[in-house]
């Protein structure tokens, strides 16, 4: 008995020992899966803050002061916190490797001992948080986070564009003389020197604004020295305003201080507000290339922190003076073509912002800031080039059309050019192409610059449409060459634009209905302006505008849904419409009180409803004899024929179709109609037509409805014959059975 009990119990106890050693295999596993993965980590990572904290992870782990699982969600979640971090950083940019060896020994010994500080204190908080309820998120921190943000950040933007204001009322009003300018640099200076000796260390927040004032305060100075004091030329304020700008770029980008960047900007756009007047055109020439320097050097050399805000509020100041400069500029009396300089040039470099900061980020906040950055920059091009100083002589105007659409399009066709090609955003380069010409063309003087500036449009979108990216583009240009070949309706060159249009259907990709609608309703429209001029060369009047145009809708009709690349299109929504404008045109020439229109109405209209109402055009009506003879019935009695024998003639003819389709058909209702006009018809003749008519009407009238009732009756024989014989085939084959 002893013995079986202690079998058991080493037995037992073997289990015990195969259990643990089975989790200790399976804890041995998992810390080494852990292990291989924060090594990979730190292989991977370019980050030397990041190595340190991996490290601290691994040391931590092979310690036992974290479990496996502890360590492992963790690392996912620092490494997603890396891969954004990183994110923002340019992909050109390489972090050195060994970063240790270019600082001193004893900075690096007390950078390792803080970093190994912050990631011990970072890893404890890991494994607190690990253990501890996810939700103990305080909503206070949050609050006084704002609240710190806007007290820091907000007011002191607020107090650098304010002392900026102050310094630049003060050199305008208060300063002349050559030692005058030159104190107005110096102070600037010494301003920013002092910022960065006296107060970088202590208060590195405060010093980043205080030099961006000292900053803004130079550019103020040179423009003050240019325009004001003129103790400068425009080369010499060039050649300054060359320094200023990359030495701010430089010092921005050393400290990566966003502050710096945006209060610079600020003064360099400040210190042209106040000015009363540019003086002469040169000035206001050497103002656009100043400013043009400014802004792309701004763009070539880039913050790494905050890169996406710093960008779209330079975009906005931009924006912002550009136009505040250009009405200054306007109200001066400054030639058109300079002011249409001055814009281009804001135009290039919101482009180049948008090709050299959006092209590898797919963040599309900027890129949506820069396209209706530059949309605003061709709508103050719009205004300056059809409504600016001197633009109402012809010529001057073309000549600063011409030259802004030259330069517009050689921008576009450069940034298009250098765009990544299966980047989709380059296409917005061909949009501005077409909004440039055809706002600047569009509102000519010269009717010759309106038509080739819309047909050189359609031609590029007709040509492009194969791309998605240009289906908005497509279906612009064809609108707007509708709406100009209506706005000159009143000249023969009209037809150019319905040609075009025309044309155009040899190159319809997509939405298709839209474009045929807009299509046939301007060449319509077309021709019902023109129809007058049209319709009197050939002797004839305006009511024949009806049929003409009924005939155009069957052509376009036949076109649309018989061209090859729209045939496997579904146009019944076009052709639902088609029958609409047929009915209206139908309705409205009844007003013309002729029976030949009316005659001749009957015909298309007949014509229309025969094509349309069939399978292929997904219009079938199984009653559509029916409908034509309703539209026949009605047009006959409201048609102004001139003789009420004539109507009834024509309901007899009706009648007898009716009878003859419903015999061929096998239709017992077109039949029953047949028979029923026919009766209304001889009761018409009895009691209404005979009354004012003469003899020899009396007998041809009787003569032709005696004829159409006897072949009415003569049909119905037919029919009869043909029931009795199918009757007795039916009987005989059931016999033989």
């Amino acid at each position: 008995m002893n013995r079986n009990t202690e079998a058991s119990n080493q037995q037992f106890n073997d289990l015990e020992r195969a259990k643990m050693l089975r989790q200790q295999a399976d804890f041995l596993e998992s810390k080494e899966r852990v292990r291989s993965r924060l090594r990979q980590l730190m292989h991977i990572s370019q980050d030397p803050y990041y190595d340190q904290y991996l490290a601290q992870m691994l040391k931590d782990l092979e310690a036992g002061k974290a479990t496996p699982e502890q360590v492992e969600r963790e690392a996912q979640r620092s490494y997603a916190q890396y891969r954004q971090r990183m994110a923002q950083v340019n992909t050109g940019q390489k972090i050195q490797a060994n970063t240790g060896q270019k600082i001193q020994a004893n900075t690096e010994q007390k950078v390792q001992a803080n970093t190994e500080q912050k990631v011990q204190a970072k890893t404890n908080q890991m494994v607190q948080t690990v253990n501890a309820p996810e939700n103990v998120v305080p909503g206070q921190k949050k609050e006084n986070a704002v609240e710190f943000k806007i007290g820091i950040h907000g007011f002191s933007m607020v107090g650098a564009l304010f002392v900026l204001i102050a310094f630049v009322i003060f050199s305008f009003n208060f300063m002349s003389g050559l030692w005058q300018g030159i104190c107005l640099y110096a102070a600037a200076l010494i301003l920013a020197v002092i910022s960065e000796i006296l107060l970088r260390k202590k208060a590195p927040k405060f010093s980043n604004v205080i030099t961006g004032i000292g900053i803004g305060g130079l550019y103020i100075a040179n423009i003050v020295n240019y325009l004001v004091l003129e103790t400068v030329n425009g080369l010499v304020a060039l050649f300054l305003t060359l320094l200023i700008a990359l030495g701010t770029i430089f010092l921005s980008h050393k400290k990566d201080s966003a502050v710096i960047r945006i209060v610079s900007l600020l003064g360099c756009y400040i210190c042209f507000f106040p000015v009363e007047g540019f003086g002469t055109e040169l000035n206001f020439l050497v103002i656009t290339v100043m400013l043009f320097i400014i802004n792309t050097f701004c763009v070539f050399l880039q913050n790494q922190k905050n890169r996406v805000i710093i960008n779209t509020v330079h975009l906005a100041l931009n924006i912002l003076f550009t136009a505040i400069l250009v009405g200054m500029a306007w109200a001066e009396e400054i030639g058109a073509v300079y002011l249409i300089g001055f814009v281009i040039a804001a135009f290039a470099f919101v482009s180049f912002m948008a090709y050299r900061q959006c092209k590898a980020d797919e963040d599309s906040t900027l890129f949506t800031f820069t396209c209706i950055g530059n949309g605003l920059n061709l709508f103050m091009l719009f205004l300056v080039g059809n409504f600016g100083p001197g633009m109402k002589e012809p010529m001057t105007a073309l000549f600063a059309h011409l030259i802004a659409e030259v330069l517009v399009v050689v921008i576009c066709v450069l940034t298009f050019m250098f765009w990544e090609k299966a980047d989709r955003r380059k296409w917005a380069q061909i949009y501005y192409i077409a909004g440039g010409i055809l706002l600047l063309g569009s509102f000519s003087e010269y009717h010759a610059e309106v038509i080739a500036s819309i047909l050189i449009v359609l031609l590029i979108a007709k040509v492009l449409n194969g791309k998605k990216e240009l289906i908005t583009l497509d279906c612009i240009a064809v609108l707007w060459t509708g709406l100009a070949g209506l706005w000159l309706s009143d000249y023969w060159y009209c037809w150019l634009l319905a040609g075009a249009l025309l044309l155009s259907i040899l190159r319809i990709r997509e939405l298709h209905v839209y474009h045929e609608i807009v299509t046939v309703v301007s060449i319509l429209v077309i021709w019902w302006s023109q129809c007058n001029y049209f319709l009197d060369d050939y002797g004839l009047e305006d009511k024949w505008l009806y049929p003409i145009s009924i005939a155009v809708l069957i052509i376009f009709f036949l076109l649309y849904n018989h061209l090859p690349w729209l045939k496997n299109k579904n146009q019944k929504s076009y052709n639902i419409i088609s029958i609409v404008f047929a009915t209206l045109y139908c309705v409205a020439a009844l007003s013309c009180k002729d029976y030949v229109i009316s005659s001749i109405m009957m015909v298309l209209g007949t014509t229309l409803l025969l094509i349309v109402l069939r399978k292929r055009y997904d219009l079938f009506l199984s009653k559509k004899y029916l409908v034509i003879a309703g539209f026949l019935t009605i047009y006959s009695l409201l048609g102004h024929f001139p003789s009420p024998v004539a109507v009834s003639i024509i309901l007899m003819v009706i009648a007898l179709g009716c009878v003859g389709i419903g015999f061929k058909q096998q239709d017992k209702g077109e039949r029953i109609c047949g028979l029923v006009m026919a009766v209304f018809v001889c009761i018409k003749l009895v009691l209404y037509d005979f009354r004012e008519v003469e003899t020899i009407y009396k007998m041809i009238v009787f003569l032709v409805v005696g004829v159409l009732a006897l072949i009415i009756s003569f049909i119905y024989i037919l029919l009869e014959k043909n029931i009795e014989k199918k009757q007795k085939e039916l009987e005989t084959d059931g016999g033989a059975q």
